[in-house]
């Protein structure tokens, strides 16, 4: 089931920060968005979540628009990881990971044996199980990180939709935390993660966005929209591509492109 844009605007504080903004994003596939500070990233993926009003356009999930699915069948549907890393309740990781389990539990219920599975399955795949009888408050940032993967991957949703996940986290676990996402898509779920490393989006997108001042510069399969041509318009960088093994082409940057006023 395919998750679209189309021609989406979304004004924030006063400000317009998207402009007409299209992309089509695959399930079975993973998407990096990519752009400068103040380019959109979140805001589209907050957008394509349905957790802010737009002004104009239209997020569509199949041919049904998001805007439209019920809140409960959305949370089944798409989960969502802010970049802050915040747990607002100091409930032990367990269960903290059982609450990506909601949308599936009657109310009031409490988690059945499907859910345990789910719920373990999620810890042992972000390396969190350990965690599992600690206060989230007394995990470290990277672990935080780990753990508010694994809710939202506990809900077995068919879109993840992930925002810079990679921040919190020390080497090791940032190439774990990409072997994760690339388990995911293997599956048919449909990943979109925002990036700031040019780098990890080479090694694990299929498809690349990249916004620049709330527009598209480039959208499309890998080798095509990441390129020196689209770096430049959208980071304003130069860069070489560069093969470091068979099969993996990474850019590197050379300097800023420049100005020619």
């Amino acid at each position: 089931m395919e998750l679209s844009v189309r021609d989406l605007d979304v004004t924030l504080g006063g400000r317009r920060v998207l402009h007409g903004v299209g992309a089509d994003f695959a399930p079975g596939r993973i998407t990096a968005v990519l752009g400068p500070n103040g380019s959109g990233k979140t805001t589209l993926v907050k957008s394509m979540a349905g957790l802010i009003e737009i002004d104009g356009g239209q997020v569509r999930l199949g041919e049904r628009i998001i805007a439209r699915v019920p809140v409960r069948e959305r949370a089944r549907l798409i989960g969502y990881l802010p970049q802050d890393g915040t747990a607002h309740w100091n409930l032990n990781v367990r269960d903290l990971v059982a609450l990506g389990r909601l949308p599936h539990r009657a109310p009031f219920a409490g988690p059945g044996p499907e859910d345990q599975a789910e719920i373990s399955a999620a810890l042992a795949a972000t390396d969190a199980m350990h965690l599992s009888d600690r206060r989230v408050q007394d995990v470290s940032g990277g672990e935080r990180a780990r753990v508010l993967l694994a809710r939202v991957m506990a809900g077995a949703p068919r879109w993840l939709l992930a925002d810079e996940p990679l921040a919190a986290l020390d080497p090791a676990h940032q190439f774990g935390m990409l072997d994760q996402l690339r388990g995911l898509a293997a599956t048919g779920m449909g990943v979109v993660i925002v990036l700031h490393d040019l780098a990890q989006a080479a090694r694990i997108a299929d498809d690349i966005v990249i916004l620049r001042e709330g527009r598209v510069v480039a959208s499309g399969p890998r080798e095509e929209a990441l390129t020196p041509e689209t770096l430049r318009q959208g980071f304003g960088v130069e860069s070489v591509m560069v093969e470091v093994e068979a099969g993996v082409v990474l850019p590197v940057l050379t300097g800023r492109t420049p100005r020619l006023d």
